[in-house]
């Protein structure tokens, strides 16, 4: 395959020269396909040019997804310098979430002048930044909706180093992070949209099925669904893995596909028919796995992966514009993660049986019971909600926020407040005041303060 079209793989860049260990040309390839510097002219989300990594990817196992090789070729990050940080006021606004380690991805927030109906989360390729939204903003202003664009770690003013491993637990702490932020704004009750662009959709349809009560619609443009189904990452994969075998054994980083089946909200999927860094067919894939009743796959029969808004510019924004007007009214009573009782059933022993609901199936809902019953699909008329999912997971109390603890059989913590340090496990690692210092407690036990 000529590396001059793998145009930077998930949004990359052209041009890379590649080096070290391999062929040229095959890392050049590879560099591509995995994100890398390729060849591309780019598209009005801003590629640009550059130079690729080099050397011999090392280690084996699940670990080399965030070998520094792959982490040098799968991601290019740039910087970029803020130009409204920490505004309070105006229609754009620049800042910084805290993530684990201590380091932090950046935003920028597009605001309208009038109500906001809609805010859009989103993740750009892995060449981009979140200033590129820039280009294309005022289609989304049009339609009263705000953009919040983010970053991965160490991209524009952002610090530390991006990670594959890294990628959906940061959406979801950014998530988490934001909702103040949007409050502040004045559009914290607005319906939101989640929208990932080449390897941006893994952190979207992430953020959709771990929140789907939170998240009203989904748009996937040009998206990665599995690096491993990447044709380059396949054919020189089981070289680098040491063999067929071990590389049909490696698990991906992130299992989209799979997360796919918890969404009900509205999808739109759209995908250029020439597209060779990021094949058609995972497009194909994202839109047949997707349960939701209202999807949409849109084919760009002449456009490759970086010239989609080039090539398809109007019919592009004429769909955006469209999933956004349904994200807005959408409502779904039994999303995925909300705890529901069974009842009026004929088997009597599932009749006040209590479970999660997994995602939607046809005209009814997954729903896990605890064992011995397991997984049953019933129909809405047989459920009722016992509790919102309050989403009770380490990543919903974002670095460096002061919480809370509460209900412990300590009574000594109850009531004191600390500033969060991390995820621990299935627990949050909160430091105290002296001499208490820090402790790992159930997000139960946990409400953030806001001020």
């Amino acid at each position: 395959m000529d590396p001059n079209l793998l145009a930077g793989l998930m949004g990359g860049k052209g041009g890379g020269k590649g080096g070290g260990g391999l062929d040229p040309a095959m890392l050049q390839g590879l560099a591509g396909l995995l994100g890398g510097k390729g060849g591309g002219k780019g598209d009005s989300y801003g590629g640009a040019d550059g130079d690729g990594g080099a050397g011999g990817l090392g280690g084996m196992g699940e670990k080399i997804w965030d070998n520094p090789m792959v982490r040098n070729i799968a991601f290019h990050p740039s910087a970029v310098q803020p130009e409204f940080m920490e505004k309070t006021s105006g229609p754009i606004r620049d800042g910084v979430f805290k993530v684990a380690d201590g380091d932090t991805v950046s935003y920028r927030l597009y605001l309208p002048s009038g109500e906001v109906k809609v805010v859009v989360y989103f993740w750009h390729g892995n060449a981009e930044v979140c200033t590129a939204v820039d280009h294309v903003k005022d289609m989304f202003l049009g339609c009263d909706a705000a953009v919040l664009s983010l970053d991965y770690r160490g991209y524009s003013w952002g610090t530390g180093q991006p990670s594959l491993g890294k990628l959906c637990g940061d959406a979801l702490a950014c998530f988490a992070a934001s909702l103040p932020l949007l409050d502040e704004a004045g559009c914290g009750a607005a319906k939101r949209v989640a929208m990932g662009r080449s390897i941006g959709a893994t952190c979207a349809v992430h953020l959709a099925a771990k929140r789907a009560g939170k998240i009203h619609g989904l748009v996937i443009d040009s998206g990665l669904m599995s690096l491993k189904g990447l044709p380059m990452v396949a054919s020189m994969g089981p070289m680098v893995m040491g063999g067929p075998e071990a590389f049909a054994n490696l698990k991906e980083p992130f299992d989209t596909l799979g997360s796919l089946e918890a969404i009900s909200c509205p999808l739109l999927v759209m995908h250029g028919k020439r597209d060779e860094i990021v094949p058609f067919s995972q497009a194909v894939d994202c839109h047949t796995r997707c349960p939701s009743q209202d999807k949409t796959l849109k084919e760009w029969p002449n456009a490759g992966h970086n010239d989609v808004t080039l090539t398809y510019g109007t019919e592009w924004a004429q769909a955006v514009t469209e999933l956004i007007g349904k994200a807005a009214t959408f409502t779904e009573p039994f999303p995925a993660g909300v705890l529901v009782e069974a009842h009026s059933l004929s088997v009597e022993a599932l009749n006040g049986l209590q479970g999660r609901v997994l995602g939607p199936q046809a005209e009814r809902y997954r729903i896990k019971f605890p064992d011995p019953n397991g997984e049953k699909a019933l129909k809405a008329a047989n459920l009722k909600v016992i509790a919102e999912d309050t989403s009770d997971a380490p990543d919903e109390y974002p670095i460096g926020a002061t919480v809370e603890a509460h209900s412990l059989s300590n009574n000594d913590f109850n009531g004191m407040r600390g500033n969060v340090l991390g995820p621990q496990g299935d627990r949050v690692s909160v430091e105290f005041p002296e001499p208490h210092g820090v402790k790992a407690l159930k997000p139960v036990n946990l409400k953030i303060i806001r001020d």
